[in-house]
């Protein structure tokens, strides 16, 4: 993964540039990538529904069959397979509209092992579902592989975006709790973003705009002038990665609950694939 492609990614949902609610159209990411539809996604009676091939961008999803005649359709993936049809004032029933058959994404999503969520502020419906080695990766013994996986797997927001931040020059701070994978925060261009892995996403716990000596933070070490989401409380050391995606270096070392930075070291560090274990954690 090249630098500039990973920070793109990172915070393009970030930097989605919102007009009135009622005249912005409903955009779908599925696993953290733009779908495109030639039929707008709508929203009704609470249930936002899609186009049906929509649904094979889902890891793993596929439809099996369509009836014209009976209206039915069949969804499967490896393990599952459900069977829906057309009937009317049912969150997880389908809809012909324009001669398009139209489906409740939220529900199918769900009941094939994904994570969804709607984010209010830009209209936007996420859908993550990760593969079975990721997941292992997610969950293994080894510290640095599971945390690769949880700064590489696919983010959902449903926090306001925080702007205006001061331009970091091409430097980021990945941070984990000692011990811990999936729990990080990643600060950015004057810009802090906590994240929590659930399930099969690294969800958006908590944003905060760096700046001023008010609203103390301990992990940005300076005040927030700023902030949205829950804003997590930490007992223990932070273990850090001062990363320079212009060299390819990275400072590593440990932050204690008073704001104190202790470095450890340096090493070549060209993408986050590379994320190296720290032996004093060890």
């Amino acid at each position: 993964m090249k630098w500039k492609s990973f920070l793109l990614t990172c915070f393009a949902m970030f930097f989605i540039v919102s007009s009135a609610q009622a005249a912005t159209p409903i955009s779908v990411l599925i696993n953290y990538r733009p779908v495109k539809t030639d039929v707008a996604p709508f929203i009704k009676d609470g249930t936002t529904f899609v186009p049906l091939r929509s649904i094979e961008e889902i890891e793993g999803l596929s439809i099996k069959s369509w009836n014209n005649k009976t209206k039915t359709l069949v969804i499967v993936d490896p393990t599952k397979s459900m069977t829906f049809s057309v009937k009317q004032n049912q969150s997880e029933s389908m809809l012909i509209k324009n001669n398009r058959v139209m489906v409740p994404i939220r529900f199918i999503a769900e009941n094939f092992n994904s994570d969804v969520a709607w984010n209010a502020n830009t209209r936007t419906v996420q859908v993550v579902k990760l593969n079975a080695k990721t997941k292992a990766n997610l969950n293994s013994d080894d510290l640095t592989k599971s945390r690769i996986a949880a700064i590489t797997i696919p983010k959902i927001t449903t926090l306001k975006e925080q702007t205006g931040g001061q331009s970091s020059g091409g430097v980021f701070k990945l941070l984990f709790p000692e011990g811990e994978s999936k729990a990080f925060f990643m600060i950015s261009n004057g810009i802090a973003n906590y994240y929590e892995v659930k399930g099969n996403a690294a969800w958006h716990i908590w944003s905060g705009k760096i700046g001023g000596n008010n609203n103390k933070f301990w992990v940005t070490n300076s005040g927030i002038s700023s902030e949205v989401g829950q804003r997590p409380k930490l007992n223990d050391r932070l273990f850090f990665y001062n990363v320079s995606t212009h060299s390819g270096q990275s400072e590593h070392g440990y932050m204690t609950t008073n704001g104190k930075e202790t470095i450890l070291g340096s090493k070549d560090m060209n993408s986050l694939e590379e994320l190296y274990p720290i032996k004093e954690e060890d």
